[in-house]
């Protein structure tokens, strides 16, 4: 994935500062026993300039954040950076931002934020909302930061090879596909929120790389809407459009047949060849890598399994936290922290349903990616099967021919 620079570079400052002097955990009460600090004993932090870092061992900050301690300091320190030199957010110091980052990170990981925990961070437990909220905020901002798509011509061709070395396609720069949070919207509203799948949801879409890094984040809407309508609309699809990424696709499923600029398989009625049912198989196992990278966000991330109450015109608070959730996803990432828990696989949603007129609008985009299934994925075999093909279709022509011949007399 294409980062910015600097970030990246310090990245990898501190991945390499972890190898090398791997920290000390150090827990508060030295005189007990137990692998794991207790939050209650931690009251008087709030009082104290000590990093809330130093005083969990490692276990209990993979069970309560969900990251490790170097990509937990590393997403600190961003926070801080950021909010420091912030000039429309009031001032904190270091210890009120860590506080504050901690307790945002504890509702990603699991969905609600006990007093317990807010108790132990030093934070009024009224003042946390609004701790997740600013947090949410920062996080929604470094999004250009860590959430990027391949804008040069090598970065595409990067991306592209890992899409062709695992399947044989060419040209595909990303995996399109949408991320469905449950909600609960209003009983006015409850249309517009019900997904194929049967339950109330908002969507936003997400493109991703063959590693799983998210290349791009979008158009959070009810997730009632047609996935044609978000795709044209988004600004990575205007993009395409402009042509800023060259002759590339993004991979999508069959409902996006008719969308431009991504590459669905052939429908199942127009398949004749064995490149083209070869094409549908390479297809489908990438199209399904969707499923890893949805499932590796909600289970890193549990908040993304019920955001709760939502208004169809208001849709930025869960808008953000999503957003917040798919940039530490990405940072996660470049730091190999494993998941907290045995990943389990989203369930793709089902395709919406082709009428015919929108079965005949298919076949312009079968034509455009005929030649590029026929050059990847043909072989000589095929070439025998076509003249088969070929000798059955003339023969069931003859038969047709023959059976009208009597009116064709009158003509000749």
């Amino acid at each position: 994935m294409s980062y910015a620079g600097a970030v990246w570079l310090a990245v990898q400052e501190d991945l390499y500062r972890g190898v090398c002097s791997e920290p000390t955990p150090k827990i508060l009460n030295s005189d007990s026993s137990s692998n794991s600090a207790d939050p209650r004993a931690t009251d008087k932090l709030s009082h104290e300039s000590i990093s809330r870092l130093d005083i969990f061992d490692d276990y209990f900050l993979s069970q309560c954040f969900h990251f490790t301690r170097q990509c937990l300091t590393f997403i600190v320190d961003c926070i801080k950076a950021r909010m420091k030199k912030d000039v429309f957010r009031p001032s904190s110091d270091a210890n009120s931002i860590e506080a504050m980052t901690l307790a945002a990170l504890y509702f990603y990981a699991h969905g609600f934020l006990p007093r317990k925990i807010t108790a132990a961070l030093g934070l009024e437990h009224a003042s946390a909302n609004d701790a997740v909220n600013t947090v949410s905020k920062v996080l929604e901002d470094m999004c250009t930061d860590f959430i990027t798509f391949p804008g040069t011509y090598d970065d595409r061709t990067g991306v592209a090879l890992g899409f062709k070395y695992i399947s044989g396609i060419p040209n595909v720069v990303g995996v399109l596909g949408w991320l469905h949070v449950h909600v609960s919207p209003s009983p006015a509203e409850e249309s517009l929120f019900l997904n194929t799948r049967g339950y109330h949801s908002v969507m936003v879409q997400i493109i991703s790389d063959v590693d799983g890094n998210l290349l791009s984040v979008e158009q959070c809407c009810p997730g009632g809407t047609q996935e044609e309508a978000v795709w044209e609309s988004s600004d990575i699809c205007q993009e395409f459009n402009r042509l800023q990424h060259g002759q590339t696709w993004v991979l999508g499923g069959k409902g996006l047949c008719k969308a431009k600029h991504v590459l669905s398989p052939v429908e199942s009625s127009r398949i004749k060849t064995n490149a083209a049912r070869r094409f549908n198989t390479a297809h489908s196992q990438v199209w399904k890598s969707t499923q890893h990278v949805l499932g590796c966000l909600k289970t890193r991330f549990r908040c993304l399994h019920n955001l709760g109450a939502v208004l169809v015109d208001n849709l930025k608070p869960v808008a953000r936290t999503i957003t917040a959730c798919c940039v530490l996803h990405n940072i996660s990432k470049k730091f190999s922290v494993p998941l907290p828990s045995k990943l389990v696989l989203e369930h793709l949603h089902p395709d919406p349903e082709m009428k015919q007129g929108e079965q005949e609008d298919f076949v312009d985009t079968e034509e455009a990616i005929e030649d590029m299934i026929e050059m990847c994925f043909g072989n000589s075999g095929d070439e025998e099967e076509q003249e088969e093909i070929k000798t059955i279709e003339d023969i069931e022509k003859r038969h047709k021919q023959n059976g009208d011949h009597n009116s064709h007399e009158k003509f000749f």
